[in-house]
């Protein structure tokens, strides 16, 4: 018996890493939480002002609904983040819901943004605009903060918001550009979405294909779980394998 005890142990091992694979593939799964590109919004019909957002809530200013040419890819919905007679104060918008992450997650922030291509005389040649998120638990602490691939750093957070790009700037005829802000939790928590435009004269950017996604942090999706149970079905197949070929040797 005792011949045969390191080949039992070698197809142990085997078997284990075998799982623990399944488990690393399953764990690091992205998972998207949100995803709106505005194509349903009020039946497919431009609006100007429009607040009655399926998934947003506006906390400030106005905003407009586009639809056709005006979005990205020329087709669909997308927003203004600047509605007529805005005036003086600045557009400030939050998804409804808030999605939860746990420690160690990877949060993505992903969004596309254009100047506003308005024919418009009066119209500023470029609008500023910011977008981040609400914490929902104050105080927090995140780590490797990426901006458009910068690193930020850690930030603690204290006052349940953090805008970032400190007012980007968009020109009247910028194309569309994909835009990208992640950070990791170190512990869990939940966010909201928000973003805020200081265009006064109507025309400010266009918002399109806004997406969240939560990378580890937490249990594995059912889809990963379907997927250990078949990786440790498969070990203990190898296993009893091994077994028969070593008794019949």
């Amino acid at each position: 018996m005792n011949r045969k005890t390191p080949y039992l142990r070698a197809a142990a091992i085997a078997a284990a890493a075998l799982a623990a694979t399944v488990l690393g593939a399953g764990a690091a799964q992205a998972t998207q939480v949100f995803s709106d590109n505005f194509n349903a919004e009020n039946g497919g019909v431009a609006a100007n002002p429009y607040t009655a957002f399926a998934n947003w809530t506006v906390s400030n200013g106005k905003f407009s609904l586009k639809e056709g040419a005006h979005c990205e890819g020329g087709s669909g919905g997308c927003v203004g983040l600047d509605g007529r007679d805005s005036g003086p104060v600045e557009n400030e918008f939050h998804t409804a819901s808030s999605f939860s992450y746990g420690a160690g997650a990877v949060v993505t922030l992903s969004y596309d943004i254009s100047g506003s291509h308005a024919d418009c005389d009066k119209c500023d040649a470029d609008d500023t605009y910011e977008t981040g998120f609400l914490f929902g638990n104050i105080p927090t602490t995140i780590n490797a903060v990426m901006v458009d691939g910068l690193n930020i750093g850690p930030l603690n957070e204290t006052t349940g918001i953090d805008l970032f790009g400190d007012a980007f700037p968009v020109g009247r005829t910028d194309p569309w550009q994909t835009h990208t802000i992640s950070f990791t939790a170190t512990q869990a928590g939940s966010v909201q979405i928000d973003l805020r435009s200081y265009s006064t004269d109507g025309s400010g950017p266009l918002l399109d294909n806004v997406t969240l996604d939560v990378t580890g942090g937490g249990v594995p999706e059912p889809a990963s779980w379907a997927l250990m149970i078949l990786g440790f079905g498969a070990a203990g197949a190898t296993l009893r394998l091994r077994r028969r070929m070593l008794l019949a040797a």
